[in-house]
């Protein structure tokens, strides 16, 4: 017998029909695939951290490469994992689904490789800045071209990105129980994923990226903007050229008591 899971760019699961929330960091899907095989949560994410065997993928999975090993990533494959509907057995083991989302993630890879193989940012770089933008929210297209831009802008300009899912994930952010506000209110908590106290990208992946987003982060929108913040009431978008604007749209648009 065969269950369903599906992972979701929406962040949904669909467990025999039965609509549960999903979001994309390393424990919440080890922690729904727990809940429908055999195969233990603290199984997968002990893989999920063996640099061995996962090293002894690289010919199989171009996007493995030694620069995800690097100190103070806390989960090695964390952001490799395809946002997808996949289906396994009840009784099962922790390499086979995990080489289940793999052979996913490969899918969008190749179908991108050509693009990859242009961008300025390394594999690992580009998983990590698409897992931010995956992070920040969702949006259309448009929106998250212009996200990526803006990121790509700071980067450019040597500035701090300064984003707050940074933030989230340096603090062990829980989105099914804490306050967003804690997000916004710990800039100084001292950790590597920190992006307002360390410039360039964080040592890792946040999220696990879909195929949207990577394709936004693979094709940003040039634009002059340097700032972005969403509403905290509808999730709208407002981007800004300079800090003077953007202080306007924070006024505006967010309420941390919200």
């Amino acid at each position: 017998m065969k269950k369903t899971y599906q992972i979701t760019e929406a962040g949904k699961a669909d467990l025999e029909k039965e609509l549960a929330e999903l979001k994309g960091r390393r424990g919440e899907i080890a922690e729904k695939i727990a809940a429908v095989t055999n195969v233990k949560e603290d199984e997968l994410l002990q893989l999920w951290n063996d640099k061995e065997w996962i090293s002894s993928l690289k010919s199989t999975y171009p996007f493995i490469t030694d620069e995800m090993f690097q100190d103070n990533v806390r989960i090695y494959l964390e952001g490799y994992i395809a946002p997808n509907t996949y289906e396994f057995y009840k009784e099962t083991t922790a390499k086979d689904v995990t080489l289940k989302m793999l052979d996913q993630t490969k899918v969008v890879y190749e179908a991108n490789k050509d693009v990859i193989a242009k961008s300025k940012l390394s594999i690992h770089q580009l998983y990590t800045l698409a897992s931010i933008v995956q992070y920040e929210g969702g949006g259309d297209e448009t929106t998250l071209r212009t996200i990526a831009g803006v990121f790509y802008n700071r980067l450019n300009q040597g500035m701090l990105l300064q984003s707050s899912v940074t933030v989230c994930y340096a603090i062990d952010f829980d989105r099914q129980t804490d306050k967003w506000q804690a997000c916004e209110v710990n800039a100084e908590f001292d950790s590597p994923y920190n992006t307002y106290l360390h410039k360039g990208l964080p040592p890792g992946p946040i999220e696990n990226p879909g195929e949207k987003v990577f394709k936004a982060v693979l094709n940003p929108i040039e634009t002059d903007y340097l700032y972005f913040v969403a509403d905290t009431k509808t999730g709208e978008v407002f981007f800004a050229k300079t800090l003077t604007e953007h202080n306007q749209n924070v006024k505006d648009h967010v309420n941390l008591n919200d």
